[in-house]
């Protein structure tokens, strides 16, 4: 609880009047003190000091007291090729590789055999059409049009061929009207009637 009160009180928050005497009384809070600064140096990067002055001497120490233990060597052959060859894992490798590596093989062959045959195939063909010309003179339906604006027309349309398609088109659509209104009426009756 103290040494978050002494954080606090580094970062200029207000704490218990009593942690300024138990600070200057107590060594375990001045060390606590004094690692809070260094922290707060090394985060703030304002000293290049990161270790203590005696930080090589407590590692030195330390290498010393640490135990050294000692390993006792056996000496175990590396396994022959034969070995190897003839271990279960190899043996189970095998028997999952051998069925993939003979379809990739046939298909292998299926696709060399395929793509020759087609390419035989289309320099016979290519070797028997004649040659196409570079220039396509006809048109897609191979039939000529007159482009002329003088030349005469047959299907052209009179003034009273024109009314007569009208009248025509007007009278449908009449027709037309009239039966809609009378099949409207007969479904309205029906589905009252259902009702």
């Amino acid at each position: 609880m103290q040494k978050e009160q002494l954080s606090a009180y580094m970062d200029g928050e207000q704490v218990e009047a009593g942690l300024t005497d138990a600070l200057l009384k107590d060594e375990e809070l001045q060390e606590s003190w004094q690692a809070f600064h260094a922290v707060r140096a090394v985060m703030r990067k304002e000293s290049a000091l990161f270790l203590g002055a005696d930080f090589t001497a407590k590692m030195a120490a330390l290498i010393e007291s640490e135990e050294v233990k000692k390993v006792d060597v056996i000496a175990v052959s590396q396994p022959e090729p034969d070995d190897a060859y003839n271990s279960a894992f190899m043996q189970k490798l095998k028997a999952f590789f051998a069925p993939m590596t003979q379809v990739a093989v046939a298909a292998g062959v299926c696709l060399v055999a395929v793509l020759g045959v087609q390419s035989f195939n289309n320099k016979n063909d290519a070797s028997n059409l004649p040659e196409t010309p570079v220039l396509q003179t006809l048109p897609f339906n191979n039939a000529v049009q007159e482009v002329s604006y003088n030349a005469p027309s047959k299907d052209t349309l009179t003034s009273e061929q024109l009314e007569q398609k009208s009248r025509r088109i007007g009278a449908m659509l009449q027709n037309y009207e009239l039966q809609r209104r009378m099949n409207a009426d007969a479904l309205n009756v029906s589905s009252n009637s259902q009702k």
